[in-house]
């Protein structure tokens, strides 16, 4: 009986992480990782502009920042306990964008 309780747990756990469950709290909508140099090459010809920036919302996926943006000059990545990710965006004259787990939380 204790190793059915065991393997029921475990399930559990493997659903919810692996987003079986998770998709059901939103949880899977969010990228486990910033993205990577390579990832941002596409973005690279996109010219940054201060008007574009204004456009920048609370909640922006990296995706959509580097859309109006463009790959910023420098980036910042910290990670987080539970595989949690801060990433900071710099842009020229000072701008900085901040994400956490990959959604914007300000900007600067």
């Amino acid at each position: 009986m204790k190793k059915l309780g065991l393997a029921i747990l475990f399930l559990c756990l493997t659903l919810f992480f692996t987003g079986g469950v998770g998709e059901t709290f939103g949880l899977a909508d969010r990228p486990e990782l910033p993205l990577t140099e390579e990832q941002m090459k596409p973005y690279e010809k996109i010219s940054f502009s201060v008007k574009n920036l204004k456009k920048v919302q609370r909640g922006m996926t990296q995706v959509q920042v580097l859309e109006l943006l463009g790959k910023p000059i420098k980036i910042k990545k910290e990670h987080r306990r539970h595989n949690r990710w801060t990433v900071h965006y710099y842009y020229p004259e000072s701008h900085v964008v901040n994400f956490k787990d990959g959604l914007v939380v300000g900007k600067e």
